[in-house]
């Protein structure tokens, strides 16, 4: 006894009705879903960028709420670091360049930071390359 196989065809489109709504209305859905994701994605992108700048904000004002003895205590052993342990040539790649820019960036955000430290800040930090 043989069998025989049935042979199934899908259709390559969908059936849509005879009168081609579905067709007209097809783009504008696309087009609709294609904004919708735009914005999504501009939203997301603007709620991320406003968290990171009040981040920052934040940090910066509990910075400046700290005593005056506990900052200043703060800023000499920060400078200090900066100007010993981040300068030596070991400091120049690896964790320890990562620990000495972030220190160098927290420098920079005292209030104490004046012209010197500015410039001893930046020397730790990247720079851009031209």
């Amino acid at each position: 006894m043989s069998r025989m196989a049935k042979i199934l065809k899908l259709p390559a489109r969908r059936a849509g009705p005879a009168d081609g709504r579905a067709a007209a209305t097809d783009p504008t859905r696309e087009r609709r879903a294609r904004w919708l994701l735009i914005l999504l994605a501009a939203g997301g992108t603007a709620l991320f960028a406003w968290g990171a700048v009040m981040s920052a904000r934040d940090e910066t004002i509990s910075i400046r709420k700290l005593a005056d003895q506990a900052r200043d205590s703060l800023y000499l052993r920060t400078l200090q670091e900066v100007e010993t342990i981040c300068r030596d040539p070991a400091a120049a790649s690896g964790e320890l360049l990562d620990h000495c820019v972030a220190q160098a960036r927290f420098l920079i955000e005292l209030p104490e930071c004046h012209e010197a430290c500015r410039r001893s800040a930046e020397v730790i930090l990247p720079h851009a390359h031209r």
